[in-house]
């Protein structure tokens, strides 16, 4: 191993020369990629930044739409109800009317009904007692006086049948 200052000092000169081609190289080309690079990803660094805050101001804002979706839900509810209610207080309200009015309408009937039967048990009464008057008397009463008696009974006895009732 023979060992030259001369050789050693070529040595450390290539190496210099490469080192400074290597740099000047460097310089010139590989570092404005690596800048350019740099910058790209900054700026997609930012528009990242950027995007994500535009996502978290329409996430709020979505938020905020449902919010209001809701409460205009909960609203109509509550209006829907409140007009269930008033409907069923309305249809209440003329069932019972309907309810008074078939009870009047029955009352009147039985009322009719009563009436009528009263009278056809005051005729049979005049009936029976214009038979049992004529086999009493034993005389024949013609029609105009029968009718007068009838009409008199009849009279009295409402008379005094009703204020009973």
């Amino acid at each position: 191993m023979d060992f030259s200052l001369k050789l050693l000092a070529y040595q450390i000169i290539n190496f210099i020369i490469l080192i400074g081609v290597l740099g000047f190289l460097f310089n010139k080309y590989l570092r404005p990629f690596i800048k350019k690079r740099s910058d790209d990803i900054k700026t997609a660094l930012a528009d990242i930044e950027k995007q994500k805050a535009e996502v978290e101001g329409l996430k709020t804002e979505c938020h905020v739409e449902l919010d209001k979706i809701k409460n205009s839900a909960k609203a109509e509810i509550e209006k829907a109800t409140v007009e269930g209610s008033h409907i069923k207080e309305v249809i209440k309200g003329e069932a019972l009317k309907e309810s008074e009015q078939l009870l009047e309408k029955a009352r009147r009937e039985i009322e009719q009904e009563k009436q009528k039967a009263l009278s056809e048990v005051r005729r049979e009464v005049a009936t029976l007692s214009m038979l049992a008057t004529k086999q009493l008397l034993k005389r024949e009463i013609d029609e105009t006086t029968d009718r007068k008696l009838v009409e008199t009974f009849i009279d009295d006895l409402g008379k005094t049948d009703i204020k009973k009732n």
